[in-house]
Formats: structure tokens, C-alpha cells, sequence
């Protein structure tokens, strides 16, 4: 059974199996179909369903004694409600002294037009694209609960929802140990920027020395960016 046959037993969701090997059809193809999702009440993502992807799914039901992905969306999303990310935000921020070097200091990020989305994460390193790529349409008009519907964890549901609200970032690729997101409002100041690496850093630990050298590198990276990326290496 192919990959792709074994997401169908898992999820019964409306789906488009991706064959382009160019950034710019790839990128166009989702910002049309989220177009598209607004007004009929879906949110796209890009799965890559490889054996690891698929691995995760079923050891994700095995630790939370679910009989199907579906089972834990409403207690995943039910916990969420209950996690106070500013109290968890604040207490990482004094418990990392980089990060409170960091916010204390004085940086000047990289002020280049960063408006065009280009996915990293469905293309492999010679740039074509992954086996069993597909463009998934989600039911429903929340993009954070794509998380919960893939069985991640309710202080990552909270968090992307807490993003989602603040600057409309939107979880658009996700593969077994990278995400990436589609940001309607990016952060503009600089202080906003350096808040917000420091909160990139706690979501998600690989962000640096996996993704970056210095979390100056990681906010200007992200400062006025419409795409975030994450790599938990």
C-alpha cells in the first residue's frame, strides 16, 4: 500500500497530489487554493507523506490510546484552552540568558523586500520536489487547528493560535520534523521582531545552530517576513 493510500485510511480529506518542480507554481498554487479555502470554509497545507510522517501518526495514537488521528483533534484542542503562553513565554525568556541578552540588545535587521513566499520543505536539496507531496484541504476555517487535526501537542496548538490571532501566521507545509508558515502580518518593529525570535525559539528548540547561529540571525530573518520556518532537528 502506497503512502498515499495509507493517509486515506487515516484521514478522509480532500486532497491534490503536487507533480510541479517549480518554487514560484508550487507557492502560487497554495496562496490561489487558501484564496479559495476563505470563501468555502477549508485552510490548505502541504503534507510531505513519507514513512516518517506516517511513523509519527501512529506512534502519536499509541502514546495517547486513540483509535484514530481524529479521536484526539477535540482533546488536543479542549487542553489548549487551558495554557497561559505569556506565563510560559516569560518564564522561558528568564531562564535563557541568551534571550535576555539578546532582547536587552541593540541590532539592526536585514530591511529587504521578504514578500514572497518560497517552501523549502516540499523539495528536496537539489530542488525538485519530494515524493508524495500533496496540497491538503483541512475543514476548517481556524488554522491553528490543522495542528490539532495532525496530532501535535496543545502548548504547540496554543502558541500557533496565539501567532495566528496576533499576525496571521498560518501553518502552510508540514512534514515529520519541519513546518512552515504563510504570515499575513509580519512583525514590523524591531522590538516586536526580537519578542517574537525569542518566542520562535521556545516553540521550537532546533531553531538555533539547527536553523541559525544566533537567535540577531534568527529575528532578521523573520522581521517584516511573510514566511517562518522551523526545523526540529
Amino acid at each position: 500500500m502506497s503512502n498515499i493510500d495509507e493517509f486515506k485510511k487515516l484521514y478522509n480529506f480532500e486532497f491534490e497530489e503536487i507533480k510541479t518542480n517549480n518554487f514560484e507554481e508550487a507557492s502560487e498554487k497554495y496562496l490561489a487554493t487558501y484564496k479559495d479555502g476563505k470563501e468555502k470554509g477549508y485552510t490548505p497545507v502541504f503534507l510531505t507523506v513519507d514513512e516518517y510522517l506516517l511513523k509519527t501518526f501512529k506512534i502519536t495514537m499509541t502514546n495517547e490510546n486513540a483509535d484514530s488521528m481524529i479521536d484526539l483533534f477535540n482533546k488536543n484542542l479542549e487542553k489548549a484552552k487551558s495554557i497561559n503562553l505569556i506565563e510560559i513565554f516569560n518564564k522561558f525568556l528568564k531562564q535563557q540568558t541568551i534571550c535576555k541578552l539578546f532582547i536587552e540588545g541593540d541590532y539592526k535587521f536585514d530591511d529587504s523586500n521578504k514578500n514572497n513566499l518560497k517552501f523549502l520543505t516540499i523539495f528536496n536539496n537539489e530542488g525538485n520536489l519530494k515524493d508524495n507531496v500533496i496540497l491538503v484541504k483541512v475543514p476548517t476555517t481556524k488554522p491553528y487547528e490543522i495542528l490539532a487535526y495532525f496530532g501535535m501537542g496543545s502548548e504547540d496548538i496554543a502558541t500557533v493560535k496565539y501567532w495566528y490571532e496576533k499576525y496571521g501566521a498560518i501553518p502552510a507545509s508540514i512534514t515529520y520534523d519541519e513546518m512552515e508558515f504563510y504570515v499575513e502580518r509580519p512583525p514590523q518593529t524591531l522590538e516586536e521582531t526580537k519578542k517574537l525570535a525569542v518566542e520562535h525559539y521556545a516553540f521550537c528548540y532546533g531553531l538555533l545552530w539547527g536553523c541559525y547561529d544566533t537567535l540577531e540571525e534568527a529575528a532578521s530573518t523573520i522581521y517584516k517576513n511573510v514566511q517562518w520556518y522551523f526545523w526540529w532537528s
